[in-house]
């Protein structure tokens, strides 16, 4: 139950997360409209040297004066004749040098507000661009003219002008010969802002008063404001990948690790379950898993059982120490003269079983008579030198035999080798070997060691 529990949680904090970052993400794209805006106001100085009045068009010159020069109120009086003539206003929006201006294409919209009596058909807003590519400081016609017109009877109210109205005027475009891609309006380095009155201005008093010049826009465009959103929602879903990435990595290893423990821990148990603590060889579980493997295979085998001779007196005079000196010793032989792919075990006390997948009957004696010798050769302790020997009884499995048959059969080959005096091989003939020893119909057996064969 624990285990199943514990990832509500973190479902639960993931959900929340995701929840805040759609708020949060529904609030960024609503809230471009509430930024603060970027704006320009033209606004006069003392000594008026940022902006002029001036008479355009040819013809008779017109009477052009200030009224109120720190608040850009002026008049414009014609004489009546005047034709294709203006009263203009100018700023300028360059520093000390003609040519580097404002960029007034980060703003949208201009706002005027301006005062006028008179009768001209409308207010002409111009904005002067310098480009290199075809303006010059001694042409002073050569920046861009960017223009629109107001009619003038929309200037009873304020006036918001969305700065893609303006355009290039053919005649400007013809003048200096511009390629297309030259011909767009453009307002990135402007330079002179200019009002001018067009239209029946003879023989009329004109008076303006210009109470805003304003351009406003956005400190981040919206188009900047959404791509920043999405790159932010990028980032983010970026990093919470990766967070999880990493989370569900360390998860894995910490599985891993943990799996390897318990594979370890297995091991370690199916080692306890299966291996004799004392000899370090198969215990009896341990032999009938080997014997189950093998069954699986169908594999036939030979079963060499081995008893220590006169195991008891070796208790009786060495004590149980030396007793268990001998079984670690003897599995030590044992282990050491087996292939890796026999199954060797001790089966109880001082008794050891070895399977032999694939081996013949008599290749299975000839290996018992060989630890046989190795075994009474050896010094089991040696510090007090005792003579150990031990009995084999060897049979193999024909056809489907089972292990339990052919263990019997190895078994009675034991018994009949210890009657014979011990410290021998008896290898069961076969079949011979289904009753107790075959004595009833006399001993078949095969003896090596120190007896012969008997028939």
């Amino acid at each position: 139950m624990p285990d199943t529990e514990t990832p509500v949680p973190q479902k639960s904090s993931h959900a929340a997360v995701l929840l805040f970052g759609i708020l949060l993400t529904c609030l960024a794209v609503v809230g471009h409209r509430f930024l603060p805006e970027r704006r320009l106001t033209l606004e006069g100085s003392p000594t008026g040297e940022n902006f002029f009045l001036m008479q355009s068009g040819d013809g008779a010159a017109a009477d052009i004066q200030w009224v109120d020069q720190g608040r850009f109120h002026f008049a414009c009086q014609f004489p009546e004749a005047t034709v294709d003539q203006g009263c203009s206003f100018g700023y300028q929006l360059h520093g000390q040098k003609l040519n580097e201006g404002m960029d007034l294409s980060r703003y949208r919209t201009l706002n005027l507000a301006i005062r006028y009596t008179g009768e001209a058909r409308y207010l002409r807003v111009a904005i002067r661009n310098f480009d290199p590519h075809f303006s010059t400081l001694e042409d002073l016609n050569s920046p861009k003219y960017n223009f629109v017109n107001i009619p003038s009877r929309d200037l009873t109210k304020p006036v918001a002008i969305n700065l893609g109205e303006f355009w290039v005027p053919e005649w400007w475009i013809d003048q200096y010969d511009l390629p297309r891609d030259l011909s767009q309006p453009d307002i990135s380095n402007a330079t002179i802002f200019s009002l001018d009155l067009r239209g029946k201005l003879g023989g009329t008093r004109h008076d303006i008063r210009i109470d805003k010049i304003e351009f406003v826009g956005d400190w981040i465009s919206a188009e900047s404001w959404y791509l920043g959103i999405l790159c932010a929602l990028l980032l983010f879903a970026t990093t919470y990948g990766v967070s999880q990435w990493v989370v569900l990595r360390r998860r894995h290893r910490e599985q891993r690790k943990k799996i390897h423990h318990l594979e370890s821990e297995k091991e370690k148990y199916r080692k306890l379950s299966t291996v004799d603590a004392l000899t370090n060889v198969l215990n009896r579980h341990g032999i009938e898993r080997f014997v189950e493997s093998l069954a699986a295979t169908r594999v036939p085998a030979s079963v060499i059982v081995i008893d220590i001779d006169h195991f008891k007196r070796v208790n009786d005079l060495r004590g149980h120490y030396g007793g268990d000196r001998v079984l670690r010793t003897m599995g030590e032989i044992l282990a050491a003269h087996t292939r890796n792919t026999d199954g060797l075990g001790r089966w109880g006390g001082e008794e050891f079983v070895l399977v032999c997948p694939g081996a013949s009957l008599s290749s299975a004696a000839e290996l018992a008579e060989k630890l046989r010798h190795r075994i009474k050769e050896t010094n089991f302790i040696p510090e007090d030198p005792l003579s150990i020997t031990a009995s084999f009884g060897v049979a193999t499995s024909s056809g489907d035999q089972a292990f339990e048959a052919v263990f019997q059969q190895a078994d009675q080959a034991l018994y009949l080798a210890k009657s014979r005096g011990r410290n021998c091989v008896v290898a069961a003939a076969g079949d011979q070997m289904h009753s107790v020893t075959g004595a009833r119909r006399g001993t078949w057996a095969q003896l090596s060691g120190r007896f012969k064969v008997h028939r």
